[in-house]
């Protein structure tokens, strides 16, 4: 497995390795400034900083899982290589695991990007001592609660060699967790497009949510494993 890992890294393209941190820095920019804008004089203050960043975050992740999953699968879509890979004397589970893995190291990458440079701004705008503890969890919690949909990610991509359906709705299920997160139905709370939005810690209960997405992303992979094993290649 860590041989495949290896071999998936040095495949990657300067797109995957760019993006976390473009990403990261996108987000922190956007936070920043609407913070400045609308919510500089709220009563929350500085403080509200981890407000307005729980708005745009979980976006920011679901959109680079999107990107990520398919960029990483494309490259046997294009090459038409999936034939040469799956004949390898590997299990083609662990094809597909070591995939989802490499996307999520990269989406850790970002977190990690997230984390350092809200620190930094923090340290540079604000007197007020840094909220470590949320600083760190809010990121953090969102990246583990978003493994469900990247799982539903990684088997639009690898299933569908037209790259357009898997980005599609990644995009579109980025734009309604921001909604479906908010929604007067509860029910709609339970779809895994959902879960990141839910994760932070300024949202009573948020533990239920971090626990469902690693559990339902656990669940989507075996069923993508499975699908990916199943299918002529």
């Amino acid at each position: 497995m860590i041989k495949l890992i290896r071999t998936e890294w040095m495949k990657l393209r300067t797109f995957c390795l760019v993006l976390p941190v473009i990403a990261a820095f996108l987000l922190l920019g956007v936070t920043s400034g609407f913070w400045y804008i609308n919510f500089r004089e709220a009563p929350g203050g500085v403080y509200s900083t981890m407000s307005v960043m729980y708005f745009f975050l979980s976006f920011t992740l679901m959109l680079s899982a999107t990107l990520l999953s398919s960029v990483i699968a494309s490259t046997e879509h294009e090459t038409k290589g999936w034939n040469r890979v799956c004949s390898l004397p590997v299990g083609k589970s662990k094809i597909y695991i070591s995939k989802w893995i490499v996307t999520c190291m990269l989406l850790l990458a970002e977190v990690l990007v997230i984390i350092a440079g809200t620190f930094v701004l923090w340290k540079l705008m604000f007197h007020e001592p840094a909220p470590l503890e949320i600083l760190i969890k809010q990121p953090l919690y969102c990246f583990l609660a978003g493994f469900a949909f990247l799982s539903i990610q990684m088997w639009l991509s690898t299933v569908f060699a037209n790259q357009s359906i898997a980005i599609s709705a990644g995009t579109a299920g980025s734009m309604a967790s921001l909604f479906l997160a908010r929604s007067t139905f509860p029910v709609l709370q339970y779809m895994p497009w959902t879960y990141p939005a839910l994760s932070t810690p300024l949202v009573p209960g948020h533990w239920h949510w971090i626990v469902a997405g690693l559990a339902v992303g656990v669940v989507l992979l075996a069923a993508g494993c499975w699908h990916f094993t199943r299918k002529d290649w």
